[in-house]
C-alpha cells in the first residue's frame, strides 16, 4: 500500500488503518476515513487529498486530509476522511419538494462551504437506475449530510465513498457473490439478535391549507410544517410472520422523516423487514483485495457445509502481502447448499477426490488442478485435459470426472516431458530435475 499526497508517494507506512461501512437502510450515514503514520521528514498539510493505493495502482480512496500532526523527527500522523464530512458546515432551511428529480435534489445536496458562505458543489456519480426517481415531502432546517441521508432513506439508496474517486449513489445489489471457502478463514462468528415483530412506518401526504386550516394552525405553535402546509398522517406497517408466538413485542417505528409518502412506502416497507426480520449477523475473516465490499451482497461459508447469504455493512481491513478484512453481514440468511463431488482420473484409475460445497441454483465454474503424484518410482505430474468444470449446482447435488493425461514423467534422474504448455530455461539441463 502506499498514500499519495501532492505528487508524493509515501511508501513507508505504518498502523494504516480503513474500515469502510454503509447502512443499508440509510439510518444513518457514515463519513469513511482511513489512518496512517507516514516515515517521512516532509511536512504535510491538512486541506487537501490523500489517495490511498494498493501495490498494483488500484484506488482504495480518496479523501480530504482532516489531521495531519508530527508524531517524531521521522513520522506524520495523517487522518483523511471522505468528501461528507464537508457537508456538516452546510445548513439548509426547511424545504417542500413536490415531485423534483433526484438529481436536482442531489445537485442542490452535494455541497461543501467553500468560505465567506460560498457554496461550492461536490462531484458524484448518480446510478442509472436511480435517475427517474423523485421526491415529494418536506425537510425540516439540517445540515446537507443530514439531508442527504434523508433523501437517500426514502429512495432505498446509499452513498458509496470508497474504491472511487468521487461519492456514487447506489441501489443495493441483490446479486449474490460467493467467497470461496479457500479465501475464509476459521471460524466465522453467527449471531442472532432478537426478533423485531414489526416494522412501521409513517406517510406524509402535504397539500395547501385552506383558510380555516391556516387560522388554526396559526395558534398551534408545534405544527412542525411550514406555513400554508397540512400533512395528513397515516401509518403502515408489516408484521414478522417468522416470529415464534410468545415473543414479547418487538416493533421498529419510524415516523418524523417527512419524505416518506403513499408512494414510497410499500418499498420502504419491504427493505426495514429485509434488514430487521432477518435477525442473523455474520462476522468472517477473508482474504479481501478489495473484491468484497460494503454494499455488497454476497455468500460466505460459516462451516465447511453451512452457507449464509447477507449484505455487507463494514470491512475492516489488515494490510499484508495480502489484504485480509473483518466483513460485517448484516440481514444474513441460511443458504441452501449441496455437494458437488470431483474426481480426477487417468487411464480408468483415480487419482484424487475433492467436494465443493455450494449454493444451490449457483452457476459454477471451478478451475481444475495438476497433481503431483508419486506410484510405482515414478513421480508423475498429471495434467487435466479441461480447464474448468462448469454447471448450475441442483439441489441433489452433482459430480463431474475430471480426465487427466500424464504432463511429466521422473524417473531414476529422468525428467520426460510428455505435455507441458510451456518450457522456460535458463542455464540449465531441461531433462534433468536438479
Amino acid at each position: 500500500m502506499y498514500v499519495t499526497i501532492d505528487v508524493t508517494d509515501y511508501t513507508q507506512l505504518r498502523n494504516l488503518t480503513f474500515a469502510p461501512q454503509i447502512d443499508m437502510t440509510t439510518n444513518a450515514l457514515p463519513v469513511n476515513e482511513f489512518s496512517v503514520d507516514i516515515v517521512t521528514t516532509d511536512s504535510i498539510a491538512v486541506g487537501q487529498y490523500a489517495w490511498l493505493y494498493d501495490d498494483l495502482d488500484n484506488l482504495w480512496a480518496k479523501y480530504w486530509i482532516t489531521y495531519a500532526e508530527r508524531e517524531n523527527e521521522r513520522t506524520v500522523r495523517v487522518r483523511a476522511r471522505s468528501q461528507l464530512v464537508w457537508m456538516d458546515g452546510v445548513k439548509f432551511g426547511e424545504t417542500m419538494y413536490d415531485a423534483v428529480a433526484l438529481e436536482t435534489v442531489l445537485d442542490g445536496i452535494m455541497v461543501r462551504s467553500a468560505g465567506e458562505g460560498i457554496e461550492a458543489p461536490i462531484d458524484y456519480d448518480l446510478d442509472s437506475s436511480l435517475q427517474s426517481i423523485t421526491v415529494t415531502g418536506y425537510c425540516p432546517e439540517q445540515s446537507a449530510r443530514e439531508r442527504l441521508q434523508w433523501v437517500l432513506f426514502s429512495i432505498g439508496a446509499y452513498c458509496k465513498t470508497f474504491f472511487n474517486v468521487k461519492p456514487e449513489i447506489l441501489p443495493l445489489d441483490a446479486t449474490p457473490t460467493l467467497i470461496p471457502l479457500s479465501d475464509t478463514y476459521y471460524k466465522p462468528s453467527v449471531n442472532h439478535s432478537d426478533y423485531v415483530t414489526a416494522v412501521s412506518v409513517t406517510a406524509y401526504t402535504f397539500s395547501q391549507a385552506t383558510q380555516t386550516e391556516a387560522e388554526i394552525l396559526a395558534d398551534d405553535y408545534s405544527y412542525p410544517f411550514p406555513e400554508g402546509w397540512i400533512a395528513d398522517e397515516q401509518a403502515f406497517s408489516v408484521a414478522n410472520s417468522a416470529a415464534p408466538s410468545g415473543v414479547a413485542d418487538n416493533p421498529v417505528e419510524i415516523d418524523g422523516i417527512y419524505l416518506i409518502n403513499n408512494n414510497n412506502t410499500s418499498a420502504l416497507l419491504t427493505r426495514l423487514a429485509a434488514k430487521y426480520f432477518k435477525r442473523t449477523t455474520v462476522d468472517v475473516d477473508v482474504i479481501d483485495n478489495a473484491a468484497y465490499i460494503p454494499g455488497d451482497r454476497v455468500v460466505v461459508y460459516g462451516a465447511r457445509d453451512a452457507l449464509y447469504a447477507g449484505y455487507i455493512e463494514s470491512a475492516s481491513f489488515k494490510f499484508g502481502k495480502q489484504a485480509r478484512a473483518t466483513l460485517k453481514l448484516a440481514a444474513a440468511e441460511d443458504v441452501t447448499g449441496a455437494a458437488l463431488d470431483v474426481t480426477y482420473t487417468w487411464e480408468g484409475m483415480t487419482l484424487a477426490q475433492e467436494t465443493h460445497y455450494l449454493p444451490v441454483g449457483y452457476a459454477y465454474s471451478l478451475a481444475t488442478r495438476y497433481l503431483d503424484i508419486t506410484m510405482n518410482g515414478h513421480r508423475y505430474i498429471f495434467r487435466p485435459t479441461t480447464d474448468a468444470i462448469t454447471g448450475t449446482m441442483p439441489s441433489e447435488g452433482a459430480s463431474a470426472t475430471v480426465t487427466c493425461a500424464v504432463a511429466l514423467d521422473y524417473c531414476e534422474g529422468i525428467l520426460d516431458i510428455v505435455a507441458v504448455d510451456e518450457i522456460t530455461a535458463s542455464g540449465m539441463d531441461t531433462a534433468v530435475i536438479a
